[in-house]
């Protein structure tokens, strides 16, 4: 599963892949061994080159360029926030109904660490609430700029770290035990722990949305939910749902 991609769209410029969570998006600078997406695609595309990036835990719509013509059309929307990006994210924190834009500057700490400084690049994430349960929220979002850990810092800010993101305020993984309450669950005899429904960052890229190089026309590429993130919304609905 965790090397695994799809391939969503293709033509002549572009390839769109779903990058599935806990493989790294580009080779890694120290470490060259490390399997990437962009490496494991080179057989296959020796020309491709990636237009972004997404974390090592974040799944969802990656784009490559395939045509060295074209990579400073792609490029360019980038720079100029012409693309448009979708992303989900399930965090912990019930949240009100309603949407709003976060606009807090971000700063790189040498630890790698974001944080909100006033020293940091303007910065600008769109949200909007989709389902609240008792103790967690689904959010659509959009970012209007591309900084590194954006989404999870902007909606940290909020009180809603997105779950199994500890950096920023997680209480960590999402487990069914926590939904179902401790006196309700049991564990499989044969288990010595229980193993949790979404063990990683619980963020998707679910789609992008740009103008294509050679047809001038849009294009909308959607990565569906991976697994874990899907099975975890179905027992938020089944276990923690709100009464109405």
């Amino acid at each position: 599963m965790k090397n695994k991609y799809e391939i969503l769209f293709t033509n002549e410029t572009i390839l769109a892949l779903a990058k599935p969570p806990g493989l790294l998006s580009v080779p890694d600078r120290y470490n060259a061994d490390k399997p990437s997406l962009a490496g494991m695609i080179l057989s296959s595309y020796p020309t491709a080159r990636p237009l972004h990036r997404l974390d090592l835990e974040t799944s969802g719509v990656l784009l490559f360029c395939i045509d060295p013509e074209a990579f400073g059309w792609y490029s360019d929307q980038f720079e100029n926030r012409t693309i448009t990006k979708k992303y989900i994210a399930i965090t912990d924190g019930r949240g009100n109904p309603g949407e709003g834009q976060i606009d807090a500057p971000l700063l790189t700490q040498g630890t790698g660490k974001v944080v909100i400084h006033k020293r940091g690049k303007s910065s600008q994430t769109n949200w909007q609430l989709i389902e609240s349960f008792k103790h967690h929220s689904l959010f659509e979002i959009t970012p209007l700029t591309g900084r590194t850990h954006q989404i999870r810092v902007h909606l940290a800010s909020i009180g809603h770290p997105v779950v199994g993101d500890v950096m920023y305020g997680s209480k960590g993984p999402l487990f069914l035990s926590a939904l179902k309450g401790r006196n309700k669950y049991k564990l499989n005899m044969d288990a010595e722990a229980e193993r949790a429904i979404i063990d990683r960052v619980a963020l998707h890229a679910a789609g992008i949305t740009f103008i294509d190089f050679s047809s001038k026309k849009t294009i909308e590429i959607t990565a569906e939910l991976p697994k874990d993130m899907r099975v975890g919304l179905s027992k938020l609905q089944q276990y923690s749902a709100l009464p109405k």
